[in-house]
C-alpha cells in the first residue's frame, strides 16, 4: 500500500531514486523510478510521463559540476 500523504521532492536527491525502466514511442515516452517517501521511507514506484522535449548543451558522461550549471 502506498502511503498516503503528498510526495514532497525537497528532500529526495538524485542518488536517492532508482530507474527501473525506460520505454516508449514517439508518441509517448516514460521512466520508471523507485524512490524512498522522505515522509515515512517507504519505497514508492513513480512513472514520470514526457511532458516536453529540448535539446540541451551538455557532453557524456555526466559530472556534477555539469548538471548543477544546466
Amino acid at each position: 500500500m502506498a502511503c498516503s500523504h503528498e510526495l514532497d521532492g525537497e528532500y529526495l536527491t538524485r542518488s536517492d531514486a532508482a530507474i527501473t525502466d525506460i520505454y516508449g514511442s514517439d508518441e509517448s515516452f516514460r521512466i520508471d523510478v523507485v524512490v524512498p517517501c522522505p515522509d515515512c521511507g517507504q519505497t514508492l514506484e513513480l512513472t514520470m510521463v514526457e511532458e516536453r522535449r529540448e535539446e540541451v548543451d551538455v557532453d557524456f558522461p555526466l559530472d556534477d559540476a555539469e548538471i548543477a550549471n544546466s
